[in-house]
């Protein structure tokens, strides 16, 4: 008998179906990452804008909180609000975006995974809105008791300058009800009029218009964080419905969850009750085996 050494063939066959399993798992490692990073690297995107987000509304809190009378900084305050309300939009079609790119099942994570990532990211998308939204309505009332308290500063200008105005008519009155005092009323009023500068009703006009163009900007002012405030209740709405949705989703997949835990118990308890009952059943069991080999006998002893 011949023996034929094959070992190199095998060896080649070997070193074949290895590198075979290399290539094929390395397409598979390279393409699986791709599948899992979409996903995840645009979750870690939002979530970088949402800490940046979060970081402009702490200092955004913090001018809000001033007196707009004595530590005001409007531009700055405006520019942060424009900034904010325009991150909190694009970080809302960021997440919308990202949902739909994890209900198309096209990633690979599990879909509870997904889902949790999303709830997470929307829930702390809505609590920087309500924050960013109660922000606004504090600047809005400070700058209401602002608007207040200069209107009564220039109501009490207006009525210190009415009582200038009347104080300088009054002696021409007294002059011409009292004709025998005339002369030393004329040499008073002269002399007032000599001691006030000219200019002081000037100055009470600088100020009064001052004043209306100060009013005038925190209206502006106003009305800004009112339509911003409406804008973001807006937003505020539409992640909130988010979350809901997410919440729905959530806890169908908990029911669904249950009832496949239900299902197996009851399977489980299906088959013990079989199990029980073929137990039980051994003698038939037994019955039958003797009747096959009987039967197998007689096949024997006929053959």
């Amino acid at each position: 008998m011949n023996i034929r050494d094959r070992t190199t063939e095998f060896q080649h066959s070997v070193h074949t179906y290895v590198k075979k399993q290399k290539g094929h798992q390395t397409r598979q490692q390279r393409r699986t990452p791709g599948q899992k990073s979409e996903f995840q690297q645009k979750a870690s995107v939002i979530a970088h804008d949402i800490a940046s987000t979060a970081q402009l509304l702490g200092k955004l809190a913090e001018l809000a909180k001033k007196k707009p009378m004595f530590n005001d900084n409007p531009v700055e305050i405006a520019e942060l609000t424009f900034v904010i309300k325009r991150k909190i939009y694009v970080i809302e079609q960021s997440l919308i975006e990202l949902s739909k790119l994890g209900n198309n099942g096209s990633v690979t994570l599990p879909m509870q995974h997904s889902k949790n990532v999303m709830n997470l990211l929307n829930t702390k998308m809505k609590n920087i809105s309500g924050d960013f939204k109660s922000v606004l309505e504090q600047r809005q009332r400070l700058e209401l008791a602002n608007k207040d308290r200069w209107e009564k500063l220039s109501a009490l200008s207006e009525d210190a300058t009415a009582g200038h105005t009347q104080q300088t008519v009054a002696p021409q009155s007294y002059n011409s009800a009292n004709p025998f005092m005339s002369s030393v009323v004329e040499e008073s009023a002269s002399g007032e009029q000599l001691a006030m500068p000219q200019d002081s009703s000037l100055l009470l006009m600088e100020e009064q218009n001052a004043s209306s163009a100060y009013l005038q900007e925190r209206n502006r002012a106003v009305e800004t964080i009112e339509s911003t405030i409406q804008e973001v209740g807006n937003l505020f709405q539409q992640l909130a419905h988010m979350v809901q949705e997410q919440g729905e989703v959530i806890q169908r997949i908990d029911a669904n969850v249950e009832d496949i835990d239900l299902n197996v118990s009851g399977a489980q308890r299906e088959l013990l009750k079989y199990f029980d009952r073929v137990s039980s059943n051994r003698w038939l069991a037994a019955k039958i085996f003797a009747v096959l080999f009987v039967f197998f006998l007689v096949w024997v002893l006929v053959n």
